[in-house]
């Protein structure tokens, strides 16, 4: 992405800044307030421009366990065979 100087509402930076201040608020989940957040502005749950603003903030989605989950566990289940993606929750 290039850095703009205004984002529109539905571009993935404006969803992951307030989905970020919102959950911050009101003590919500992160996916929670974006995916309210998207749905406000018209912005369908699980589309490219959601999984683009998921990942901006820090939930990208695992296509292994078709979950938006932390940085981290995705990194483990990417790394991991279908049978142990289980394994990807254990810390």
């Amino acid at each position: 992405m290039n850095k703009q100087a205004v984002y529109p509402a539905h571009h993935p930076v404006a969803l992951a800044l307030t989905g970020l201040a919102c959950a911050l608020r009101s003590g919500c989940e992160v996916i929670d307030a974006l995916a309210e957040r998207a749905a406000s502005v018209g912005v369908p749950f699980g589309c490219e421009t959601f999984d683009d603003a998921a990942a901006l903030a820090g939930v990208p989605y695992s296509r292994p366990l078709d979950l938006y989950v932390d940085r981290e566990t995705k990194r483990r289940a990417d790394a991991l065979p279908y049978d142990r993606l289980h394994l990807a929750f254990m810390h």
